[in-house]
């Protein structure tokens, strides 16, 4: 038995952020998360798998997107047309989704929860509870059936593994406690980044996201072509990684220091995007620049101006970073100044209560940079801001 084994496609995520920095970027990324998702069906029906696994979140929401929840049907029931029948659960972001609410799913979509748990296609077993609200503190594991002996037992499960660092405890699950269950394989979502555990027989996979919606899920963009049972060398399943999205991020480094002239700049610029061309897919490009004197309007402007003749390529967002330099005593005594202020208690907890403001005012899909635990990052982004101008000023 062969399987397709994804999570986490997000459809109908808004991708404010991205969007708010580069529309086109925006559009892009909208149209990338289909086209991600297409492609994985594809996978499926061409390596003629016995069913597509999804596991959890397959919306970004609970809110009736009717063009979003017609494109799944369109692909899955392409699937199902085809021999490839599909089993899923909701996650955290779909908890709430009536996927009846406008008639069945269609014939070969197997939707699992507590009601029923458990289906059997081309001879296995897949077992699956879905989340009924959005915030689960406890594990599932208990909840799931006991396999059955003499039987492929495939879990689908959407949970923060072990309470994963940098996620919210959603349904946290210990991993020596899956792995004890008895299953022969387990699906997992939740978790944005790929990875693979085993013990014995067993395997747990989480796929992560198909298609990154940002930099940070630069580490997605693949799904997992699993093989079970007598096929394999062993009992237990292997899996192969198989890239399915046709947008990708990575970060590119530009020194700018030695640059005399806007010449200068763009060709600098020019030649260091160039490298993140991928053929056949896109890029979002984020730019970490290191520069005495250029703000970051002036080169994101230019970084565009460059994008325009570089196909496949969008900017994502410039950072700046200022070069070891010799400064005045004056300019050193303040940016030390600074450094103490902003490491004293008072500030940073008044620092706390304005990203607190600014996140409730704000849509939660644009929120993900201004989380408690960037207060350090966004406070040296700003010191080094502060540095720029100074040296700047001290250059001219």
């Amino acid at each position: 038995m062969r399987l397709i084994v994804s999570a986490d496609t997000h459809l109908g995520s808004p991708i404010r952020s991205a969007a708010l920095r580069n529309p086109a970027l925006g559009n892009r990324l909208q149209q990338a998360s289909r086209d991600a998702f297409a492609a994985l069906v594809d996978l499926a029906i061409a390596e003629e798998v016995t069913a597509l696994v999804l596991a959890g979140d397959i919306f970004d929401s609970d809110y009736p997107d009717l063009r979003a929840r017609a494109f799944l049907i369109a692909q899955l029931s392409r699937a199902a047309e085809a021999g490839v029948e599909t089993v899923l659960i909701r996650g955290n972001h779909d908890a709430l989704l009536d996927h009846r609410a406008y008639g069945d799913l269609g014939p070969g979509i197997h939707l699992l929860h507590r009601e029923a748990p458990s289906v059997e296609i081309g001879g296995a077993l897949f077992h699956g509870l879905s989340f009924d609200s959005s915030h689960v503190s406890r594990s599932f594991l208990p909840d799931y059936p006991a396999p059955v002996a003499g039987r492929l037992n495939i879990g689908l499960m959407h949970t923060s593994l072990d309470g994963a660092a940098g996620h919210d405890p959603y349904a946290p699950c210990a991993e020596t406690a899956l792995m004890a269950h008895g299953y022969d394989l387990w699906c997992l979502g939740h978790i944005h980044a790929p990875f693979e555990r085993r013990r014995a027989d067993t395997l747990a996979l989480m796929p992560g996201i198909p298609q990154p919606r940002h930099f940070g899920e630069r580490s997605g963009g693949t799904v997992c072509l699993v093989h079970l049972g007598p096929q394999t060398a062993s009992r237990a399943p292997e899996v192969e990684w198989r890239p399915v999205a046709p947008l990708g991020f990575a970060q590119v480094d530009v020194d700018l220091t030695a640059c005399a002239s806007q010449q200068d700049l763009l060709h600098s610029l020019r030649s260091a995007m160039k490298q993140a061309q991928v053929p056949g897919r896109d890029t979002a490009v984020r730019l970490e620049i290191t520069t005495a004197r250029h703000g970051a309007a002036l080169l994101t402007e230019l970084a565009q101006e460059v994008l325009e003749d570089l196909s496949g390529l969008y900017l994502d967002k410039v950072k700046l970073h200022r070069p070891a330099l010799a400064t005045d005593a004056i300019n050193d005594d303040l940016m030390r100044l600074m450094q103490a202020e902003v490491a004293e208690p008072g500030f940073r907890q008044a620092a706390l209560e304005q990203l607190e403001e600014l996140r409730d005012a704000l849509p939660p899909s644009v929120t993900a940079d201004l989380a408690p635990e960037t207060l350090d990052a966004l406070l040296q982004e700003a010191l080094e801001e502060v540095a720029l101008a100074l040296h700047a000023e001290a250059a001219t």
